[in-house]
């Protein structure tokens, strides 16, 4: 499965290049528009799973609708001082857990979100 994230639109399609679903920026009303995302991720369940980070730094996760379910990681866990994690990097496990690269300054840590 690949996915991709270019001007406020997520796209997930099959290795084969077929697209599965595509988040639109109307869709995104919700939660607001992607200014930088970092990463993108889907689960077994096709749910999809988006991160900013810089002063956006959010956690996302999307329904294989394409409708926001929830924010996982939000606003107000944004970087204010470098002391301040933002995610970097994330992925699905085998599991469906949701493991998410959160990065300083000074420090990296993952956490591991079971979010069904």
């Amino acid at each position: 499965m690949l996915e991709a994230v270019s001007g406020g639109l997520i796209t997930v399609m099959t290795d084969d290049g077929y697209i599965k679903s595509t988040i639109s920026p109307s869709q995104l009303d919700a939660c607001g528009p992607l200014r930088s995302p970092s990463a993108v991720a889907v689960d077994s369940a096709h749910n999809i799973v988006v991160s900013e980070s810089g002063r956006d730094a959010r956690v996302l996760l999307f329904g294989a609708n394409g409708r926001l379910q929830r924010e996982l990681h939000g606003p107000n866990s944004s970087p204010s001082s470098e002391a301040d994690p933002w995610p970097a990097a994330l992925a699905v496990g085998p599991d469906d857990r949701l493991y998410v690269i959160m990065r300083a300054e000074k420090f990296a840590e993952i956490r591991v979100y079971e979010y069904l």
